[in-house]
């Protein structure tokens, strides 16, 4: 089920997500419902519906048997951890994690490994953060499977953050240039957007102001052709806009953002 489950996902959208989660779910029985049915919990975990996240991973775990497929194991780990960490309960979810990641690499399944590693990026703890991002990183590596290699950019983007929290911006930039590559070869739209505000914050923090700024209106004028506006590029242009010393134009992107978040 990997593939059609990869094929039915559309991150950005998980509303629309769970509706072909459960159009596909009409034609399984079995352990490939199952499967299909942790992904439809992490619909509704996306959307801060924990209560219903946890019901349906509930029905999963009461129908799992000892001959059920390790992948529906793993895959409902994943997403009790994700539910988990997605209401502020990281240390609770880690446990579910580490099953999951153990359970993986046993059953050879890599792709749902380096999901796993990949999660323990939420860490507070920045050492442990990156320490399993390189776990992540250097399982997408050795693999040639097309999603593998499509993780390296999500892996290097989360590589970039936690580097820029511990105040190591040179190599963060670094991090997020590879990120921005990779997006570029395999990426959508959308993911080479914000794949670009990444280097641009870094470049602000960096006090790389007129290139920052360059970026950052870039992306403005493509946001705004695409009709997809982001308040994390407004706030990004505002920030810059008031290093420069221009208080007209940090009061006017100010407005816009604000105005985004006054929309329902």
């Amino acid at each position: 089920m990997a593939a059609d489950i990869d094929a039915l996902w559309d991150y950005a959208k998980p509303a629309e997500s769970e509706a072909r989660f459960r159009e596909a779910l009409k034609a399984e029985t079995g352990d490939a419902a199952l499967e299909i049915e942790t992904q439809i919990a992490r619909t509704f975990s996306m959307r801060h519906d924990f209560v219903s996240a946890n019901s349906v991973l509930d029905a999963v775990a009461a129908r799992t048997s000892g001959t059920t497929a390790p992948r529906v194991r793993i895959r409902y780990l994943l997403e009790r951890g994700r539910t988990l960490n997605s209401s502020g309960q990281f240390e609770k979810a880690k446990p579910l994690f580490s099953d999951a990641f153990q359970l993986a690499q046993r059953e050879n399944e890599v792709l749902l490994a380096i999901d796993a590693a990949h999660m323990f990026g939420f860490s507070k703890n920045l050492d442990e953060a990156m320490s399993w991002n390189q776990v992540a990183m250097r399982l997408a590596l050795v693999s040639e499977l097309p999603r593998a290699i499509r993780w390296r950019a999500s892996i290097a983007n989360n590589m970039g953050s936690t580097e820029r929290d511990r105040g190591n911006l040179d190599t963060a930039a670094r991090h997020f240039d590879a990120a921005l590559k990779a997006h570029q070869a395999t990426g959508t739209p959308l993911q080479v957007r914000i794949a670009w505000w990444q280097v641009a914050n870094v470049k602000r923090l960096q006090g790389k102001l007129d290139d920052a700024l360059a970026i950052q209106l870039r992306l403005e004028q493509e946001m705004l052709a695409a009709q997809e506006p982001d308040e994390y590029v407004y706030e990004e242009l505002a920030a810059l806009s008031t290093a420069l010393k221009r208080p007209d134009e940090a009061a006017k992107y100010t407005e816009k953002l604000n105005s985004l978040k006054r929309e329902p």
